[in-house]
């Protein structure tokens, strides 16, 4: 078991650390909403290969990297949840 000032100092870097992934998640929900309006443009002219089925692909890979980052920050929040419950 963590002494009291240990488990709070690891629960202010996970906090810390949180903020960060947050960062990220913004940025790849940035990221996939921009290459699905690239690939609904790309799908409606006539380059649909380059600029619709690629930015198709690469936003499905940023989709599902938005989502496994949001789980991880949702664990990352149970986890300093449960560090400062124990320290009751």
């Amino acid at each position: 078991m963590l002494s009291r000032e240990l488990a709070l100092d690891e629960a202010r870097k996970q906090k810390e650390a949180l903020a960060k992934i947050g960062g990220w998640r913004r940025f790849l929900f940035l990221l996939t909403a921009s290459l699905a309006a690239l690939a609904v443009f790309g799908f409606q002219t006539e380059g649909w290969l380059i600029l619709g089925v690629v930015p198709a692909v690469a936003g499905a890979v940023s989709l599902g990297l938005t989502f496994l980052v949001d789980l991880s920050i949702r664990n990352g929040h149970r986890n300093v949840e449960r560090i400062l419950e124990s320290l009751r």
